[in-house]
């Protein structure tokens, strides 16, 4: 059955470039069988032979995907695997599931680095991005944001939703990928969304990968609001 970066793309997983370029084949056998020689296919072994399919194709279960990456890939891509894997109307899989696999392979590589990974995957999250967001902020020390926070008027009625949001200091942070900046239409709905938001009082943070690259300006403004905004409101 396909494997690893294979069945990953199969599932449609958000992968980082270095692996959506990578070009082979990932294939795993029953653990004592003979893996296929053939070029152009890297093949594997795995214990537990219980294949999902994806469309006619035998492909690994999301849980087991996921496993198998995470020695692959860095914490916040490995990650942002598992936040997709569990979120959406019809999430791949759950986090129980993520969590009996890892407790079912004691001693398999990486298990030690996705155990240590579970206690921060969310559900309800909608891009990469917004995964390697709340990671930066978290492991700069700052409070996990609300993952997906709807917003609401003074009449309790849904205004707006945030990728993730400091209810309390009434901050909102908003990843914007390339769609953001390149389509018009986009580019004026939130334009719009982030007026609305600040007559309520919040504070809308607009964040790019950039800021992901290169988070020292961003890290500094999030502790500057954090620590000054009036919560006499509450």
């Amino acid at each position: 059955m396909f494997s690893h970066v294979t069945a990953a793309r199969l599932f449609g997983a958000p992968l980082p470039r270095r692996c959506e370029e990578d070009d082979a084949l990932h294939v795993s056998v029953p653990a004592g069988e003979r893996s296929p020689q053939i070029a152009g296919i890297r093949s594997h072994t795995i214990a537990a032979w219980s294949p999902t399919l994806v469309g006619d194709l035998p492909v690994t279960s999301p849980a087991q995907t996921w496993l198998d990456l995470v020695p692959l890939l860095d914490r916040p891509s490995s990650i942002a695997v598992a936040d997709y894997l569990v979120s959406g109307t019809a999430p791949w899989t759950t986090r129980d599931h993520l969590e009996a696999i890892v407790a079912a392979s004691p001693g398999r590589r990486g298990v030690k680095h996705a155990r240590a990974q579970l206690p921060a995957i969310r559900t309800g999250v909608d891009s990469p991005g917004e995964s390697r967001l709340r990671l930066l902020l978290t492991d700069a020390g700052l409070p996990e944001p609300a993952v997906n926070f709807t917003l609401l008027d003074r009449a309790g009625t849904a205004l707006a939703r945030a990728d993730l949001a400091y209810p309390i200091e009434r901050v909102a942070l908003e990843y914007e990928g390339d769609i953001h900046r390149v389509d018009r239409q986009v580019w004026m709905k939130d334009l719009r969304r982030r007026e609305r938001v600040e007559d309520l009082g919040w504070r809308m943070v607009r964040v790019t990968a950039s800021d992901l690259h290169e988070p020292a300006a961003l890290l500094t403004r999030m502790r500057k609001l954090l620590a000054k905004r009036d919560n006499s409101w509450v």
